[in-house]
């Protein structure tokens, strides 16, 4: 797949834990092969860079797999508040993935014709 606009990058945070277990670097080892996950890396030990295809997730679906794998993510009210955009931005994004756009009629606004009435049928009609 060559087309970009299906690809997205994103940073993940993760709730702060002493455990190396639940943090970034374990979280990347874990996610690094699933397919539709081009690159894991972690930027600290609490923050993720990601870069995922939409043809196989969304930011919900990556957070629920973090979840799934016992990675909490953290739920700070800034982060909920650009998880939520991110989600959003991402089902708007997987929805018109599939929209072919050859079904649109590709006539020239020349071609067509603008139905129209003499101006005396318009008082003919009102009479």
């Amino acid at each position: 797949m060559d087309d970009f606009e299906h690809y997205r990058c994103r940073h993940i945070y993760l709730k702060q834990s002493d455990e190396k277990s639940k943090q970034a670097e374990a979280a990347c080892h874990k996610v690094a092969g699933i397919e539709g996950i081009i690159l894991a890396t972690p930027v600290d030990i609490h923050n993720i860079h990601l870069i995922y295809s939409l043809d196989h997730f969304s930011f919900e679906l990556i957070i629920e797999l973090l979840d799934e794998l016992g990675f909490e993510c953290d739920n700070s009210i800034m982060l909920s508040l650009r998880n939520a955009i991110y989600q959003y931005l991402d089902e708007n994004a997987r929805e018109n993935l599939d929209i072919d756009i050859t079904r649109f009629d590709q006539k020239s606004p020349n071609n067509q014709k603008i139905p129209h009435q003499p101006p005396d049928k318009y008082w003919e009609d009102y009479h």
